[in-house]
């Protein structure tokens, strides 16, 4: 029954909106520390790390144009190297990143104190109620894995995605997960599978990879490796439409 509803979910909003014109991004808090970055790469002008900021490029752009796709707002693409990552898109809050954010930060809270009564969290115990907006969660799923699927598309393959896919769990589990988050690596897997191959069709379409290679180029031509939403929605096809935006952050 539970394997039936995730498939349901995803034929039901399988068709991704079109970005929102004049959609500002807003600015970016700033880190406390700040993370270290490094721009121009170190060794840039070395064929192999050329070829591996090429597909950072590509990873990254392929997040920023399939959430666009689906009128998530993206804030800031950056491929600025730090210690433990090589690139990153900073999209706005939507409903179902907030609710997983929650849900989170409930669970760690619990796992502080092992000992206590209340250990599960109440929002866990009703995981269901943590999200409200089933387009806003079909968006974010695609975005998510979006990177490594254009990544391939490109390069015949994907040389690291754990985190987009702890990300894909984290975003599952809260919203289908039973009386404690928890769901089989079977439906994960089978959700996965879907959401990967339907990205692959929405970046196949001739508008959306040129745009996907047209953001990635410009954020290599970059002088400081960061492009900003504005600039990665002036890189769109111009055949583009506006669609009615993601419902708001309650």
């Amino acid at each position: 029954m539970r394997r039936f509803q995730l498939t349901h979910l995803f034929d039901k909003f399988r068709r991704p909106k079109r970005p929102v014109t004049g959609n500002s991004p807003t600015s970016l808090q700033a880190s406390s520390p700040s993370p270290k970055e490094t721009w121009p790469w170190t060794d840039i002008d070395r064929p192999s790390v050329q070829l591996l900021q090429e597909r950072v490029a590509f990873h990254e752009a392929g997040h920023a144009v399939v959430a666009r796709c689906f009128g998530i707002e993206v804030i800031q693409l950056s491929i600025r190297r730090r210690a433990n990552s090589l690139g990153r898109v900073f999209p706005g809050a939507t409903p179902a990143w907030q609710r997983a954010q929650r849900y989170e930060d409930l669970r760690r809270r619990a796992d502080r104190n092992p000992e206590s009564r209340r250990r599960t969290p109440v929002g866990a115990l009703h995981p269901r109620s943590l999200f409200d907006y089933e387009e806003s969660l079909h968006g974010e799923l695609h975005a998510i894995l979006a990177g490594a699927v254009a990544e391939e598309m490109q390069f015949s393959s994907c040389l690291g995605s754990r985190g987009d896919r702890r990300r894909f769990h984290l975003q599952v589990s809260c919203c289908y997960g039973n009386l404690t988050g928890f769901i089989s690596g079977s439906s994960i897997a089978l959700l996965r599978h879907r959401y990967q191959n339907s990205c692959q069709q929405i970046l196949s379409k001739p508008e959306n990879w040129t745009w996907v290679k047209a953001v990635a180029k410009a954020a290599i031509r970059s002088e400081n490796g960061v492009l900003t939403g504005d600039e990665i929605d002036s890189l769109r096809p111009h055949s583009y439409r506006s669609p009615p935006p993601l419902p708001e952050v309650a």
